[in-house]
């Protein structure tokens, strides 16, 4: 289970856990085809993306060469369980949780809100194209003066002949200038908040990537405009016919990745802080042997060993379909809540060197906080947990 280090100099060979998954055997709870996952996906990031990311994240650009080496391996189609993508979330997240994040949106809510909610004419004309990753799609509902209050959104579709016209504005979008959208909007007619699907190239969209953000800087996330933008009749997800039937389903299913991404920094903190303490050497001995580093390294391993319970028992639930909003939005809560701290842990065990890129804590740190916020803030998702627990509801 152990791997062993050699260190240099006048220092023994030291055993220590390189992988965090090994530590209470957690392979051991995966199926074989999950762990092939998991290896492929740790395979390609190690080699395709660890090389080159951290250019594109001091840019804040998009890495076009990486996911473009990533469309060959067919990954979407491949994870088609939860625990699946789960995986390949994590892997992801190990070296940037803004690729792994890329990859949710890719992978998850934007497919599954058409494989939900469309038509078969839009499953046949966009779900092939967006699985093999020729075409890239965000996920459009968060508004400048609407984040968690998601269920006031003022974007509005009216019909038209033919269609709709869309006008009103998006923020936060992930992959929003990219190939499509999926749009969440307020009909006139209703007032119900209903999905549509949106082709960039329209008239009237304009998407601007959001400058001078430091957090999941390679995600190209967008303030998006509409303007008379004419959407066809045949565009309009049928099944998508209010909040709780569209946009609540939808982010219960991908309100479950995000957990795993959190897993993935977890676990990339680890590595790389065992990496460093290792090698590291001060007052004659490496900083390994030294208590408050042991003790801050035991509390990353167990709050990782603990986290990948609560995400792998509440993935195999939503397989089921036995898992409640409330379970789901609990986990999320929990373990991107001990997230944050696992970064700042591994910020700390290595001092000054722990602000560089390279070791990817800081990195972590400042990545941990908007996978805090997204998919529903801490707060509001411990407030969906306690409304469950309680049958009482203490917000909106």
């Amino acid at each position: 289970m152990f791997r062993l280090n050699q260190l240099a100099g006048q220092f023994k060979e030291v055993k220590f856990l390189a992988d965090p998954l090994e530590y209470l055997q957690l392979y051991d709870m995966l199926e074989k085809d999950e762990k092939d996952i998991c290896y492929a996906v740790r395979k390609f990031a190690q080699e395709k993306a660890a090389p080159t990311i951290n250019k594109y994240v001091e840019a804040a650009e998009f890495p076009t060469e990486i996911v473009e080496a990533l469309k060959p391996l067919k990954l979407i189609h491949k994870t088609n369980t939860y625990v699946k993508t789960g995986l390949a979330y994590l892997e992801l997240a190990k070296v940037d949780a803004g690729l792994s994040t890329f990859y949710l949106l890719i992978s998850s809510l934007v497919p599954h809100s058409i494989e939900t909610f469309g038509s078969e004419e839009q499953k046949q004309k966009y779900l092939t194209r967006i699985k093999d990753m020729d075409i890239l799609g965000g996920w459009a509902l968060t508004e400048k003066e609407y984040g968690s209050d998601a269920s006031s959104i003022q974007t509005t579709v009216k019909k038209v002949q033919g269609g709709y016209l869309l006008n009103g504005n998006k923020r936060w979008i992930g992959n929003g200038n990219k190939d499509i959208l999926v749009v969440w909007a307020r009909n006139s007619e209703n007032n119900n908040i209903e999905g549509f699907i949106v082709e960039n190239k329209w008239a009237g969209v304009h998407a601007e990537p959001i400058k001078h953000k430091l957090a999941l800087r390679i995600v190209q996330n967008c303030q998006i405009t509409f303007k008379d933008v004419f959407i066809p009749d045949e565009n309009r997800m049928p099944k998508a016919k209010d909040f709780q039937n569209g946009v609540t389903q939808a982010l219960q299913h991908s309100r479950v990745g995000v957990p795993w991404i959190a897993l993935g920094i977890q676990a990339g903190v680890y590595e790389n802080v065992v990496k460093f303490i290792t090698r590291r050497k001060q007052f004659g001995k490496h900083i390994a042997g030294f208590q408050l580093q042991q003790e801050r390294l035991a509390k990353i391993l167990t709050t990782f060993q603990a986290s990948f319970l609560m995400v792998l028992q509440v993935s195999r639930l939503a397989q089921e379909k036995k898992a409640t909003l409330g379970q789901i939005a609990a986990v999320k809560a929990w373990v991107t809540d001990k997230t944050r701290e696992v970064a700042r842990l591994g910020r700390e065990m290595m001092g000054g060197d722990g602000i560089l890129i390279e070791n990817y804590c800081i990195k972590a740190l400042t990545d941990a906080e908007v996978v805090y916020t997204y998919e529903g803030s801490y707060d509001i998702n411990s407030l969906i947990a306690g409304r469950e627990i309680t049958g009482l509801a203490a917000f909106k």
